[in-house]
């Protein structure tokens, strides 16, 4: 897993978590966020990791499907709205590389994509 601090949680410095319509579980769960950025590290891997404009083309339809595959369904629009949330609590955070555009990572980094390990 990317994380290495101490804490069990991914996003740390969340203070509540968004339930479903239903409200049998979180839209988010800690487990289900574990296999979201499994998949953001499996994209930047992939050839289908392009910027176009300095946004990442491919990568929310690219999410989409690896969380469906985990049997998880999630809309590009869900994808979206949680990939704006990430890149704003992991601001200065070395997993802000997962879920920057391509004109901040340059900007940030040096380079026009992660490099993912």
């Amino acid at each position: 897993m990317l994380l290495n601090r101490s804490s069990k949680t991914l996003t740390p410095q969340r203070k509540h978590r968004k339930m479903l319509k239903d409200g049998t579980s979180e839209v988010w769960p800690e487990s289900v966020e574990r296999i979201f950025v499994e998949g953001l590290r499996e994209y930047w891997g992939s050839p289908w990791a392009t910027f176009s404009r300095g946004r990442s083309r491919w990568r929310n339809q690219f999410l989409v499907d690896y969380l469906q595959k985990a049997g998880i369904p999630r809309s590009k629009k869900q994808v979206a709205s949680h990939i704006q949330v990430l890149r704003n609590m992991w601001k200065g955070e070395p997993e802000y590389q997962l879920v920057a555009g391509g004109e901040e990572l340059l900007l940030e980094t040096g380079f026009p994509s992660p490099h993912v390990k």
